[in-house]
């Protein structure tokens, strides 16, 4: 394979890459991400996302000047560019990526619902301590409940959040063209 051959297409491989950064970047702006980072220090970091999406911007402009006029200084200092540019971004993986959760479903939350709202009054205690029919009913009632409740947790499999995907393809991309980008520099040298 020539290098200029490796150079197309470490060049495709960092713009699809660089528009999936944009697509999260836009969608952190949007969903005010952004606004609330200032009150929840520990969300991600604007100056680490700054400078992840700068030194790739600055590494794909070097890129680009390579692709065209074969200079292999710019194809290096492409290179020189990105592998910060990586680093800061494996940083944001932990906090950017939503990870695999069981969410509860409408029909478990109904059920605690109930359960919170059916809570047993002192006097109704108070009367089946008195009663032994009134207390066998108390218990068959709460027998109901918390089994009801019990069940609607029945154990379930945690889902795969579909916007996980997102952030995973830009990493498999990033290191593809990492691997094309240092092996066109190279078989230009």
């Amino acid at each position: 394979m020539s290098h200029h051959s490796l150079a197309v297409g470490a060049l495709v491989s960092w713009l699809l890459t660089e528009a999936l950064g944009a697509y999260m970047a836009r969608n952190w702006v949007t969903s005010g991400a952004a606004r609330r980072r200032r009150e929840s220090p520990d969300g991600m970091s604007l100056p680490v996302l700054v400078g992840h999406a700068g030194l790739n911007l600055t590494g794909l402009c070097c890129w680009i000047v390579f692709v065209l006029t074969g200079s292999v200084l710019a194809a290096w200092l492409a290179i020189c560019f990105m592998v910060p540019a990586i680093g800061l971004g494996v940083s944001t993986v932990s906090v950017w990526t939503p990870y695999p959760v069981a969410r509860p479903d409408a029909e478990l939350r109904a059920a605690e619902e109930e359960a919170r709202h059916r809570a047993i009054q002192d006097q109704v205690i108070a009367r089946s301590l008195d009663d032994e029919t009134l207390a066998r009913q108390l218990v068959e009632d709460l027998l109901a409940v918390n089994l009801a409740v019990g069940a609607a947790k029945a154990p379930r499999r945690p889902s795969l959040d579909p916007r996980a995907l997102v952030p995973l393809a830009h990493g498999i991309l990033a290191i593809a063209t990492f691997l094309l980008a240092t092996l066109g520099a190279v078989s230009a040298s």
